[in-house]
C-alpha cells in the first residue's frame, strides 16, 4: 500500500487542478488566457506605451551634451615642441590637440601631424553651441574655409565624436607656419 501512496498524491494534485473549484489563479484568467499569456499581453502593452513615449521624445529634437563649464585659455607658443604635454591641450582621453611649427591642429592620440581631415576624432563648425541645430560640421580646415590665418576672433564649435560632446572654442591667435613658428591660442569651455 505504501508503494501506491505517492501515486495517489500525484493523481490527487492533478485532479485538484482540473476540478471546478475557483481559486485565485483561475479567477485571474477567466478571460480565457493562461497566466503566461496575460503577462505577455501586459508586456506588449508596456512596450507600446514605451514606444509612444519615445515618439514624444523625437518631437523634442536631438539632445546634445554641451560643455558649458568655466572657460580656459590654451596656448602653444611659437617654435614650441608639439610632443611636450605642456604644448598639448588634453581635452579628453581620446582628443589631445596641438600643432607643429606649420599646418593645422592635430590629435596626438591618433596622429603624428596634421592633414586635411585633422584633428582626427573631431569635427568643427563656425558658430556657437547656442545655434547648434543649424551648424554644419567638417574637419577644422574645411570649417575655416581653408583660411586658418583668419581664425582669430572667430567662434567655432568643436565636436568630440567618440564622446559626443560639443565645446565652444574661440580662437585668439594663429601664427602662419614655417618661419613664424606655428603658435596658436584659443579659449574653450570646459566640462560642467
Amino acid at each position: 500500500m505504501r508503494a501506491s501512496w505517492p501515486k495517489l498524491v500525484i493523481l490527487g494534485a492533478l485532479i485538484g487542478c482540473s476540478s471546478g473549484k475557483d481559486d485565485s489563479t483561475d479567477q485571474d484568467t477567466d478571460d480565457g488566457q493562461t497566466p503566461a499569456e496575460t503577462n505577455d499581453t501586459a508586456g506588449e502593452e508596456a512596450d507600446t506605451a514605451g514606444e509612444d513615449v519615445d515618439t514624444a521624445d523625437d518631437d523634442v529634437g536631438p539632445v546634445y551634451t554641451i560643455w558649458s563649464g568655466e572657460p580656459i585659455v590654451f596656448e602653444k607658443p611659437n617654435f614650441s615642441d608639439s610632443t611636450d604635454p605642456e604644448n598639448q591641450d588634453a581635452i579628453s582621453d581620446a582628443v589631445v590637440l596641438t600643432r607643429g611649427n606649420r599646418g593645422s591642429l592635430f590629435n596626438v592620440v591618433v596622429e603624428t601631424g596634421a592633414n586635411e581631415n585633422s584633428p582626427e576624432g573631431t569635427e568643427w563648425a563656425k558658430g556657437t553651441t547656442a545655434d547648434i541645430d543649424s551648424l554644419e560640421f567638417a574637419p577644422l580646415k574645411a570649417a575655416a574655409e581653408g583660411k586658418m590665418k583668419e581664425v582669430p576672433d572667430t567662434d567655432f564649435v568643436l565636436h568630440l565624436i567618440d564622446e559626443d560632446v560639443y565645446i565652444d572654442v574661440r580662437f585668439l591667435s594663429w601664427k602662419a607656419g614655417g618661419s613664424t613658428g606655428g603658435g596658436f591660442s584659443y579659449q574653450r569651455s570646459t566640462q560642467d
